[in-house]
Formats: C-alpha cells, sequence, structure tokens
C-alpha cells in the first residue's frame, strides 16, 4: 500500500494554516510546517503530533529563495520527497495610494505571490519525480472580485493567475494545481470590528471557519478530488456570488 504523501505547509502558523496541518494529517499525510514565526510552526507541529499525527517545524522566510531551497533538503532528510505543496503564508496592509509606499506594496506582494512561486518551483521536482502530486494556492476572494486593500488584492489576484499559468506548465504530469479564495474569516489578519459587516454580506448568516477552509484544501489534496485542476475555488459562504465586498 503507497504511504500517504508527505506534504508541505507555508503560513503554518497562522489559524488557517494550523487548520490546514490538522485536516492534512488527519487524512494520513505527515506535514512540514514552515512558518517565518519558528515558535508559530512548532506550536502547529506540536499539536499535529498530539493529536497522533507526524510533523515537523520550520522557520522558512519564503520570500528568501536559498532559505526554501534550505528547507527542501531539510524536509526530505526529515520525512521524504513531497507530494502536496500548500502555500498558506499571507501578508496584508490595509494602506491605499496615499499611504502605503512602493516597497510597502511589494513587500505584500513577494510574500503573496513570490513565496508562493518560490516554493512551488523549489517542490515541484519532486512532484514530478512521484507523477502525481497536488498543490493548493490560499488565494482570497479578493483576487476575484472589486476589493479594497491594493497591494493585497492585486496580490492575491497574481496567486489566481499563477494557478491559471502553471496549469499549462503542468500538463500531463498527474500533478493537479487549484486556488482556494476564502472569505471572511475570524482569524489575526481580519479586522474582528467588520465581522458584523461581513456577516451581514454573507448569505449564509455567518463568516466561513477556519475549518471549513481547511477541509476545501484536504480534499483538493486527496485521490478523489484528481478531477479538479485549475480552479480558483470560493469558500465564502455565497458572499462574492450575491455582493460586493466594497460596497457600504
Amino acid at each position: 500500500m503507497t504511504p500517504p504523501p508527505v506534504a508541505v505547509l507555508t503560513g503554518a502558523g497562522g489559524g488557517l494554516g494550523a487548520a490546514v496541518a490538522t485536516a492534512l494529517a488527519a487524512a494520513g499525510s505527515p506535514v512540514a510546517c514552515a512558518d517565518l514565526d519558528a515558535g508559530a510552526a512548532q506550536r502547529t507541529a506540536e499539536a499535529v503530533i498530539a493529536a497522533g499525527g507526524a510533523a515537523t517545524a520550520h522557520a522558512v522566510d519564503v520570500t528568501d529563495p536559498t532559505a526554501v531551497s534550505g528547507w527542501h533538503e531539510a524536509v526530505r532528510s526529515a520525512l521524504g520527497p513531497a507530494g502536496i505543496v500548500v502555500n498558506a503564508a499571507g501578508a496584508m496592509d490595509r494602506g491605499g495610494p496615499s499611504e502605503l509606499d512602493h516597497a510597502g506594496f511589494m513587500r505584500v506582494v513577494d510574500v503573496n505571490l513570490g513565496g508562493t512561486y518560490a516554493v512551488i518551483r523549489e517542490f515541484l521536482p519532486d512532484l514530478a519525480d512521484a507523477g502525481r502530486g497536488r498543490i493548493v494556492n490560499i488565494a482570497s476572494i479578493a483576487g476575484l472580485v472589486g476589493y479594497p486593500f491594493p497591494s493585497y488584492t492585486a496580490s492575491k489576484s497574481g496567486v489566481v493567475g499563477l494557478t491559471r499559468s502553471l496549469l499549462i506548465d503542468l500538463w500531463g504530469t498527474g500533478i493537479t494545481i487549484n486556488a482556494v479564495c476564502p472569505g471572511a474569516m475570524d482569524t489575526a489578519m481580519f479586522n474582528a470590528a467588520r465581522i458584523p459587516d461581513m456577516v451581514r454580506r454573507t448569505p449564509l448568516g455567518r463568516i466561513v471557519t477556519v475549518d471549513e477552509v481547511a477541509a476545501t484544501v484536504a480534499f483538493l489534496c486527496s485521490d478523489a478530488a484528481a478531477g479538479i485542476n485549475g480552479a480558483s475555488i470560493p469558500v465564502d459562504g455565497g458572499a462574492t456570488t450575491a455582493f460586493r465586498y466594497a460596497e457600504g
């Protein structure tokens, strides 16, 4: 019997990242948990292990290709070649053109889009050698509709576009690539004061949970989702179908 694939996960220390790590481990995958915050990555890995799974923790700056390469080597040594890549590392700046300078704008783009590309590029040979692999990029509904916060929206739109573009490069390899686009979630990145407003805009009658988004990620990483490829899937309770988040 083929063992479950090794999963590599960036942004593992955040609320969504921790939920994704838990969901992947529950499906049987050893999880290499990476985060810029070493302590946060360690806490997620320890939670996975405490629940009976296998995990390692790594401090990784996804904007540094050398650091990503070092992480790859550490994962191969500890767990083996990767079969699943999930990019959940993210940054946000709410500034508009009058508040956010070029360097600040590019910092967000470098984490959200550049980091996603760097990780995929580094781990892609593992997936290609296996002839089967799953890549899931965490984008956002900001990448699908008109949305405030230009650096965040531009970077997440880029993640959606990158996912579609790499689909062509992965043609016939047995590797699937998809983007998951969460709506508002109660995480540290989201402005909690806006939750009531987001609930009002969401046909589900509430915002989505990190566990619901993580369950979608885990499904896309499974054999059952082999036919889903190049998709950008909103998990937002219907909010972007019925409303624009930029409405007053």
